[in-house]
């Protein structure tokens, strides 16, 4: 968004003021200093139509040049990756893509200050019955709008999450990332603290679930069997920021980002077994061992500070492969 600059007549202030004005020529007022819608509406629109558009043409072609102009952050990490494996099996493209439309939309706008500033696309699409939460930053004044998470919602998880919380002006509230936020893990935190719980299970800030007890317990028959050791390590991802969205109990919907790997090596005599989709993405040679990396894109629900109930509830986990490498 533009900077607004008022220029301000000599002659309607007082003479220190029109000492200082003679000075500075303008009173600037800062757009990102003032609490604001973070995009309008009807430019909301447009910046989904456009990523409609441009999507399309991008898994189309498998056109890694086309996807870097609408995407960013681990979403744009998960969708290079996979755009590079399908054009590595489909140079020309593909032929028989059904064109991604979306419909029965409502955009969840908060009012900031400063930058990045960013709202959610909350939509259908002609691909499932899902609703996809997608979230997009504009990083300055000058900077265009780009897609950065992806959650996929049924009706019932939706109507599970409750409510977002508005403020006067109707607009939904966005929760600070910090400890100001009032959760019982702050958002910057939230990466940090599932990479940790991830480890052994440990703690309570998480609700059992499929994508914590369960994977716990799932990654423990893999560690060690007669044909290979299975070694995990994940990781919080700070260069791509949650976002969150305050809810009407005080809790708040996060979307966050992680990174996880897992290196699988083989007996003595075994040989090591690729998957195909991480032919096209392999570092090294998968003699003994092949590594294995991945980010996750995950939906939660974190409860307020003072109301903590079964913990923080998996609403969505989006994973994606992003490299491999042998050894």
């Amino acid at each position: 968004m533009p900077i607004r600059r008022f220029r301000v007549t000599v002659a309607a202030v007082p003479l220190l003021a029109a000492t200082l004005l003679t000075l500075t020529g303008c009173v600037t007022v800062h757009g990102e200093e003032v609490l604001q819608p973070a995009v309008t509406k009807g430019e909301a629109g447009r910046v989904l139509d456009r990523f409609g558009e441009q999507n399309n043409k991008a898994n189309e072609d498998y056109d890694l040049d086309v996807n870097s102009r609408i995407e960013a952050g681990g979403l744009r990490e998960i969708d290079q990756a996979g755009l590079k494996v399908r054009k590595e099996d489909y140079p020309e493209g593909n032929p028989d893509y059904e064109p991604l439309e979306f419909s029965d939309t409502r955009f969840l706008i908060p009012q900031q200050r400063g930058w990045p500033r960013w709202f959610v696309a909350d939509t259908l699409s002609n691909r499932n019955d899902l609703r996809w939460f997608l979230v997009f930053v504009k990083e300055g004044p000058d900077a265009r709008w780009h897609a950065t998470h992806l959650s996929l919602l049924d009706d019932s998880e939706r109507a599970d999450i409750g409510e977002f919380a508005e403020d006067g002006d109707g607009h939904v509230r966005r929760v600070p990332l910090g400890a100001s936020a009032g959760l019982t893990v702050a958002p910057a935190q939230l990466g940090k603290t599932y990479a940790a719980y991830l480890k052994d299970g440990s703690g309570d800030d998480f609700a059992p679930g499929q994508h914590t007890s369960d994977r716990v317990g799932a990654r423990e028959q893999y560690r060690r069997t007669p044909e290979y050791v299975t070694q995990y390590v994940d990781e919080a991802t700070p260069e791509y920021p949650p976002v969150g969205l305050r809810l009407a109990d005080g809790g708040a919907l996060v979307l966050f980002s992680s990174r996880h790997f897992v290196k699988q090596t083989v007996a003595q005599g075994r040989e090591v077994e690729v998957p195909p989709a991480a032919g096209p993405l392999m570092k090294g040679t998968p003699k003994k061992s092949l590594t294995m990396e991945r980010v996750s894109q995950q939906a939660v629900v974190v409860p307020p500070r003072d109301d903590k109930g079964d913990g923080i509830v998996f609403y969505n986990r989006l994973e994606g492969l992003v490299g491999a490498e042998g050894s």
